[in-house]
């Protein structure tokens, strides 16, 4: 190390030039690609470097220097000036004096100006932040005034100011939240000038000097004016509300917009979602799909469906609230510049109410407009194997198959191959049937989708994407910790898992359709060739054995070798939960954080019971029927009492799943377990309400929304 940058006991001035312009280059790469803080991490940590360096050089140069460490110093950052300032047509004997103190002060200068433009930079590069200070100044009128009848304009500003502040928040705006509209320059100024002490005022005055040169964030100021006459002057009824953005420093305009909602509420939400989707539009580091069309419509739309809530939560009340939320997000939802988040927003209420046609349409609207939304294209691909599951119990009305069909052109669209002979569905009594070969064709997009998605959280591509992606690197932030990665790495094995179960049962469905002999042999031959193989068989294997306490059946069913069993499946007493819901430190533990993996098992077995119960023999096979049921509770009690389980109501998304169709229409004791399950888990998610309760909601529903409400359930 005592030799680089070198020559002849004095510093190379081409080295140092290089490191000098190395080091720019990183910290103005990391001002536009990373936050203000990791650049001044960045330059505190050359700057400790820096200082080190030239201590140490000033203690070596010239051998056994005496004097301190701030002699030492000194003398190494003259070096390093006159070799910065050393010319190629100087000769090399020729001594360059030392800065002075003129000179230190010049360069000290030039570092802060340049240090003041990387955090300039790194500033621009970042969303602006909202003053929100106008807000509170009404300059509206009483037209009235007395105050006390009507809302009037001033009181209407005042509790729309305040709603649009509470639900900001809720699109997660970056907003300032000690001193909106200041900075903390100006606010230090001001107590350094009221302290009283001797030379606070010029203190003050340095301190805004200094604050007038350093980098500000970028500021958005937003001003709100309620339009209101004679008809809508009512808190509840319809609102125009225009909202204003300008820059606070220069005036000039950035948007305006005049939106008009059903209420006052109703217009600060809209409010809201219009500001948001200013911000996001300009923030590099908001991934895509959180931005969408330019009066932020479907976000406003997000925020108020989340306010649709009831009391009591009864099961009626509870479909009557879905489809209210469905209709707000269906007027902005089918945009072709809609935000991706609140699309998968609807295809989850659609998939609760048992339209998994609309709910696929909007997951491969998703995929094609945003193909790095990864938890979309996750549930684009579990709606495939919905589809595609052998029992499909959705009824099809007309705008459903077409919807169906729109799926099959885009799915084709990305395939490039045009819609085979094989691949067909029919209608009968009023249920989709799909051919084998249409759902074969479904299932391998399905296993595309989560090849994908499992490459994309590998630890691996987490860090690459981290790095070159900026605005996926909030998104990515949680895979850098062990257990959220396993989670939903294992939530994707278990899936994969599934879909291989049901090629495998769709293959044989459809031997069973040729005649015995060469036919049959070349189809098996082909599907055989085709045949995607599972990803870490075993490690698929032992989760699900974590899980549900074995995992034979699945092994016999792909062909899989079941060698490796834990200590416990001898004993048949599997460890606790807790201890099963570990992350795993080794490769051969018995044991999953992940709650999306325990519901793709109960799937699993679900789809193994239903090829099981269709066969000839089904009543000689009964305790092994039984013994799936077992293992489908088994799984969702897995999921259901993982503490970080998403489903807000576990027994909606279980009765709604066509997987568990099976299960449900059966009426064999095979079956009686999970049908007792599915009650009492229905009567944790609905407890019973006193009458009181339940007739002040009745009351409060109105005869025809009751009536369809009954008629969806």
């Amino acid at each position: 190390m005592g030799g680089i940058g070198l020559v002849g006991g004095a510093m190379n001035s081409w080295f140092v030039w290089l490191a000098f312009a190395l080091v720019a280059i990183v910290l103005g790469l990391i001002s536009y690609f990373f936050s203000l803080r990791v650049l001044r991490v960045a330059a505190a940590i050359v700057a400790l470097a820096t200082v080190a360096y030239l201590t140490w050089y000033g203690l070596t140069h010239p051998p056994k220097a005496s004097g301190s460490l701030s002699d030492a110093f000194t003398r190494g950052v003259d070096a390093l000036i006159r070799a910065l300032f050393h010319l190629p047509s100087v000769p090399p004997k020729h001594y360059v004096p030392g800065p002075g103190r003129i000179g230190w002060l010049v360069i000290a200068v030039l570092l802060v100006i340049g240090y003041r433009l990387l955090e300039a930079l790194s500033q621009h590069c970042h969303a602006s932040c909202l003053d929100t200070s106008e807000l509170t100044h009404a300059e509206q009128t009483d037209p009235s005034g007395d105050g006390k009848s009507t809302p009037t304009d001033v009181r209407r500003h005042a509790q729309l100011a305040a709603k649009f502040k509470f639900w900001l928040p809720a699109v997660e705006v970056r907003a300032p939240a000690i001193l909106p509209g200041g900075s903390r320059s100006s606010a230090l100024a001001s107590i350094a000038e009221a302290s009283g002490v001797n030379g606070g005022s010029l203190a003050g005055a340095i301190i805004r000097f200094f604050g007038m040169l350093w980098p500000s964030p970028r500021k958005m100021r937003v001003r709100v004016w309620v339009d209101c006459d004679d008809s809508t002057a009512k808190t509840d009824g319809p609102t125009r509300v225009t909202v204003s953005l300008d820059d606070p420093r220069t005036g000039a305009s950035i948007g305006t917009k005049t939106l008009a909602a059903g209420s006052l509420d109703d217009a600060a939400c809209v409010a809201a979602g219009y500001v948001a989707r200013r911000i996001f539009a300009g923030d590099p580091t908001a991934p895509p799909w959180c931005t969408g069309t330019a009066d932020g419509g479907e976000l406003a739309a997000m925020v108020l469906a989340r306010q649709v809530r009831v009391y009591p939560e009864t099961e009626i009340e509870v479909k009557q609230a879905r489809c209210t939320k469905i209709e707000l997000l269906e007027e902005v939802a089918h945009g072709s510049q809609c935000a991706g988040v609140a699309r998968y927003e609807l295809a989850h209420l659609h998939d609760l109410n048992r339209h998994h046609a609309q709910a696929l349409e909007l997951h491969a609207n998703n995929q094609e407009q945003y193909p790095r939304f990864y938890r979309g294209r996750y549930r684009l691909a579990m709606s495939l194997e919905m589809i595609a599951s052998s029992d499909p119990c959705t009824r099809m009305n007309k705008k459903e198959k077409d919807t169906f069909d729109a799926v099959l052109r885009i799915l084709h669209q990305w395939d490039g191959k045009p819609l085979g002979k094989s691949e067909k569905y029919y209608v009968e009594n009023d249920k989709l049937v799909l051919c084998t070969g249409l759902r074969s064709y479904l299932l391998k997009a399905a296993w595309k989708e989560l090849q994908e998605i499992g490459q994309y959280l590998t630890l691996r591509d987490v860090i690459w994407h981290s790095f070159w992606h900026r605005n996926e690197r909030g998104v990515l932030k949680p895979y850098w910790r062990r257990r959220h990665r396993q989670s939903f790495h294992d939530g994707v094995h278990l899936a994969q898992l599934l879909v291989a179960v049901r090629q495998t049962l769709n293959h044989k469905e459809e031997k069973k359709k040729l005649p015995h002999g060469l036919a049959q042999l070349l189809l098996a031959v082909r599907q055989t060739l085709k045949a995607d193989p599972l990803p870490h068989p075993q490690k698929a294997l032992r989760i699900a054995t974590a899980i549900a306490g074995d995992s034979s059946c699945i092994a016999g069913l792909l062909g899989i070798p079941y060698g490796w069993r834990p200590k416990w499946s001898e004993r048949k007493d599997p460890p606790t939960i807790g201890k099963r819901l570990r992350t795993r430190r080794w490769p051969m533990q018995y044991s999953t954080p992940s709650w999306p993996a325990a519901y793709n098992l109960a799937c699993v077995y679900a789809a193994i019971y239903a090829a099981r119960n269709h066969q000839p023999n089904a009543r000689k096979i009964e305790n092994e029927l039984q013994c799936l049921v077992e293992k489908v509770v088994t799984s969702l009690e897995f999921a259901i009492n993982n503490p970080e389980c998403e489903m807000e109501r576990p027994s909606e998304w279980i009765d709604s799943d066509p997987d568990f169709g099976c299960l449900r229409s059966c009426d064999d004791h095979s079956s009686e377990e999970f049908t007792n399950f599915l009650a009492n888990l229905k009567r944790r998610d609905y407890p019973p309400v006193s009458t009181t309760q339940h007739d002040a909601a009745a009351v409060q529903t109105s005869p025809q929304k009751r009536a369809s409400a009954e008629a969806a359930l």
